[in-house]
């Protein structure tokens, strides 16, 4: 008994269903509901056969969230993060050279933008630590190896 090594448990993991009007899932999920048979079948047959597909066409998709080991990340940069995926699509898609240049400048500028962040968080960080030398040393340890 002494030997068992019991499973980490995961307290940062969150889960999502991908559902919006863009999806190809929603057009599975309406066809194989038109193809089933409705007639005569009872409520909790219903409800296990709706959630059959429900759960078959709209997977759930496990995310970890890591917000601990990134403090300094702002409300703004998470922002500014999902406007360059978005630029990153249109970038992709479209072969317009300007297009391109805009979201090159872009992620420039939020590179930029989160060294500073980085920078001001981790020097506010050994500012207010008592052992600034041992703060500093696990400041680079985890900037190096994580």
């Amino acid at each position: 008994m002494e030997n068992i090594v019991l499973a980490k448990q995961r307290n940062n993991i969150s889960s999502t269903r991908d559902i919006n009007d863009q999806s190809t899932s929603i057009l599975e999920f309406q066809l194989l509901l038109r193809h089933k048979n409705w007639e005569e079948i009872s409520f909790n047959k219903f409800l296990n056969i709706y959630l059959r597909i429900f759960h078959s066409c709209f997977i759930k998709k496990r995310k970890n969230v890591n917000t601990i080991s990134k403090p300094w990340i702002t409300k703004g940069i998470k922002t500014s993060c999902n406007r360059k995926s978005v630029l990153y699509l249109k970038a992709r898609d479209n072969n317009e050279m300007e297009h391109k240049l805009y979201y090159k400048h872009y992620c420039k500028i939020l590179s930029k933008v989160i060294t500073e962040a980085k920078k001001s968080y981790y020097k506010e960080v050994i500012t207010k630590s008592k052992n600034k030398m041992k703060t500093t040393w696990n400041i680079i340890h985890k900037e190096t190896y994580n």
